[in-house]
């Protein structure tokens, strides 16, 4: 993921931009984000449909920063690295706890959904536009929201002989604000396309993909780095070596997007992945 934002006084560094020792010119700011995700789901059936579903994710995000002035040549703000840094964050993100139910309405569909909350895991930061007024180093980027955030889920499958179609919907609402005064994007996520059985052990999918994600707050000020609506394309490869185990390959890419104010742009999402049905549970 990339985005850039325009820089310039008294915004950038009320501090900083009083002194006349210092000299800011206009400039921007260009942020790199390199998102890596280990993620752990176990679902846990309970009889008659229903199922328990924990979704644990590990994440290493590596962050690069660029300053340049607005024609493009290199910039070295004067309030150095208050704001962005060249580093690799790790940890717990949030999790997701749910409950889940399964219902076949004949020979050719499945539909379920299901109820459950956010688990904040990850690491919070303080506000960051706060620390900016002071000319104190802050991070935008956190690991978690810090909140028990509401969620729900919507699936419908068919699935024939050779073709398959999935559709998908998803949201999450966050009712309040964490002990530093974030409170995260409310989120809605809805997806749809064919799946093609090339054999009894290849299959394939493609999908599109709709995403809003509304803007976070801090302290009931919206945050100019969040909110943003995109579509995207995607496709998978899954293979079952055995009734039990299968691996799976993923591709994504952003068709289009439109921002609240900074431009975030999320060019490619790559996915592999491995399930493990224990033995009479795999259908």
């Amino acid at each position: 993921m990339q985005f850039s934002h325009d820089a310039h006084c008294p915004e950038i560094s009320p501090v900083h931009c009083e002194d006349p020792s210092f000299e800011i010119v206009p400039h921007e700011h260009h942020q790199g984000i390199f998102l890596n995700r280990f993620q752990s789901s176990v679902s846990f059936g309970l009889g008659e449909g229903w199922q328990v579903k924990a979704d644990i994710p590990f994440d290493v995000k590596v962050l690069t920063i660029e300053y340049t002035t607005p024609d493009g040549k290199p910039y070295t703000p004067p309030y150095g690295n208050i704001h962005h840094r060249e580093e690799t964050l790790k940890g717990l993100g949030d999790s997701r706890l749910e409950l889940q139910q399964f219902r076949r309405v004949d020979d050719t569909w499945v539909i379920g959904g299901g109820l459950g909350s956010m688990i904040p895991l990850g690491r919070i930061e303080e506000n960051p536009y706060a620390l900016t007024e002071q000319g104190l180093t802050h991070q935008h980027i956190q690991m978690g929201g810090g909140t028990f955030d509401p969620i729900a889920s919507l699936t419908a499958i068919a699935s024939g002989h050779q073709w398959g179609f999935v559709s998908q919907a998803s949201g999450k609402v966050p009712l309040y604000e964490n002990r530093l005064g974030f409170k995260p994007s409310s989120e809605l996520r809805f997806s749809v396309g064919p799946s093609y059985r090339f054999s009894s052990k290849l299959m394939a999918t493609a999908d599109i993909k709709y995403q809003r994600d509304w803007q976070a707050t801090w302290d009931g000020e919206p945050d100019p780095l969040t909110g943003r609506t995109a579509l995207e394309l995607g496709g998978s490869l899954i293979y079952r070596f055995n009734p039990t185990v299968a691996v799976m390959g993923q591709g994504r890419t952003t068709l289009a997007q439109w921002s609240m104010d900074a431009t975030l742009i999320q060019k490619f999402i790559g996915t592999l992945g491995l399930s493990y049905t224990p033995s009479g549970k795999a259908h």
